[in-house]
Formats: structure tokens, sequence, C-alpha cells
């Protein structure tokens, strides 16, 4: 008996192992491979949902698009969502993470109070300041690599708009070029020049009643920067 269940142990670990990793999207990163939660839970402020189509990646998408900050995948079936950690969970064997997603079988999903723990890279909640208008060109850019590239189905507030996306995807430079483009990244360029704050004369519109606003201009990047609070 005792060899029997050595084996069967030894089989668990192996099938555990044996899955594959899954893809992490929206540049979220894994905070926890696994660990220990608790019936209070270990996401704070969670809200839990059961999917038969749950996986790591399906209930980040779910997660992000709801506002939070923090996905977990647990028990097979529980997608978990939050605004952050209570404490310090405890970490888990990876081989206690041996339940497959309903989603996915080759991927797991937790355990039986296991838990695999994503954290978005939103920024925290800051200030964002204007540092000018830069030249913006494919020989003199103004911001270094990588730069993410995001258009709007309108232009309607840009300015805004382009901030809150690059702090939701964790980017603490924001430009806004020729009242359409928006472009997020690490920092400036090296070399990036400054120009007259007159050339960043493209016109966005605000809210009805509001007037409008400066959006860049050609080849012209209105840059904003981030500051933690």
């Amino acid at each position: 008996m005792k060899r029997l269940a050595l084996f069967v142990v030894t089989s668990f670990v192996l099938s555990a192992s044996a899955f594959n990793q899954p893809v992490i999207p929206l540049n979220w990163s894994t905070q926890y491979a696994c660990a220990v939660d608790v019936p209070s839970r270990v996401i704070a402020n969670v809200k839990t949902t059961q999917y038969t189509d749950n996986t790591p990646a399906s209930c980040i998408q779910r997660c992000d698009g709801a506002g939070f900050s923090y996905a977990g995948v647990e028990y097979s079936n529980e997608c978990h969502c939050g605004t952050g950690l209570v404490g310090t969970p405890a970490s888990a064997p990876v081989s206690d993470c041996n339940m497959a997603c309903t989603g996915d079988p080759t991927l797991s999903c937790g355990g039986s109070w296991r838990i695999q723990i994503y954290k978005s890279p939103a920024l925290p909640p800051g200030a964002w300041t204007l540092q000018g208008c830069f030249l913006d060109t494919p020989a003199s850019p103004a911001f270094a690599s990588p730069v993410v590239h995001h258009t709007f189905d309108t232009n309607l507030e840009l300015d805004l708009e382009c901030i809150q996306y690059c702090e939701h995807i964790g980017y603490p430079f924001s430009g806004v070029e020729n009242a359409s483009d928006c472009q997020c990244s690490f920092g400036l360029a090296p070399g990036a020049q400054l120009r007259s704050q007159d050339e960043c004369n493209s016109i966005c519109p605000l809210p009805p009643g509001e007037g409008n606003e400066f959006c860049g201009g050609f080849q012209r990047l209105a840059v904003f920067k981030y500051q933690h609070n």
C-alpha cells in the first residue's frame, strides 16, 4: 500500500508539471505561479465568478475589462478579480496548482485553495504634466523604443484619453500627435528635440460647450509625463 500511495503522488506531480505555460495578455505579469488561498480570500475586494471557459488569459481579460488590477484562477473554473492583495499570500509549490482549466485542459487553473495570481501593469494614481512639444520624425523620434501606438474611435479629449490608456498599460510617458495618434513610452529618446509649443497646433474637440484643445501637430508630439502621488 505504501508503494501504491507513493506512485499515485508521483504521478500527480508529474501531471501537474506537464501543463503548458499560459499566454499572459495585455502586458500583465505573473505575481504568484501558485499561492495559498484562504476562505477570506487573498485578493482584495474580490469578485469571484465561475466560467466553463476559464483560462488565465480569459480571466485576465475579464478582470481588465471590468477595471480590476489583479486576477486569479482557482479550482479549475474560478476567476477572481480584485484591486490588490490582502497582506502577503503564502507561496505554494507549483505542483499544488494541478487542476486543468475548464477552457483549456492543457493549462492549469489553480487547485483546491490554490490560486495563480496575475497583476495589471497599470500605474497607481498619480499626476501627469505637460513636458512640451517635441519633434517626432523617423530620423528624430521623440520617444525611446518601445513605443506603443494606439488610435481611438474619435479624437474627443484625445490628450486625456491617451494619458488614461498609457497609464492603464503601465507606461509613464504619453504623447499625442497630429490630433490622431496616441503614443506610450517609458521615456524620451536620446537627443529628443524640444520645439516651440506653438508647433503643436492640431486641434481636438472637448465635450460640447467646453471648446477645443491642442493635440500635437504634424510630426510634433505633445508629451506628458506621469509622477506618482
